[in-house]
């Protein structure tokens, strides 16, 4: 859950309007607004926030940090994966293209070999 929503949360709990909390802290309402949806403000704002809520300021952003974390680790995860299973694939191709050309290589000698068969009978 990202800041945002926590201090959303927190802002409900204690009854509180975008407005009443934008007063409190001294700031604008759309203020408020936008750092409950982007979880995104100073320093210093977010912390007063935090006073407002009875929220640690530690807490919050350390549970962030590691939420945050946590998802780097799981998307770094996923692209190993997907790196994986691309180069297996491309592995599989390169195993084809080997096999076509041996196949191209021995469709050649054949034709060859028959075309010197026909010379011969020709002379």
């Amino acid at each position: 859950m990202h800041k945002g929503l926590k201090i959303k949360l927190a802002r409900i709990s204690k009854r509180l309007t975008q407005e009443e909390l934008a007063e409190k802290i001294d700031k604008t309402r759309p203020l408020v607004s936008s750092i409950e949806q982007t979880g995104q403000g100073s320093y210093y704002t977010i912390k007063k926030i935090c006073e407002v809520l009875d929220l640690d300021f530690d807490t919050l952003e350390n549970e962030v940090n590691e939420a945050s974390k946590g998802y780097k680790s799981q998307n770094l995860n996923n692209l190993q994966k997907e790196n994986s299973r691309i180069e297996k694939e491309l592995q599989l191709y390169k195993d084809l293209c080997e096999s076509q050309k041996e196949n191209i290589l021995s469709l050649k000698a054949q034709l060859k070999q028959l075309n010197n068969q026909a010379h011969s009978k020709k002379k």
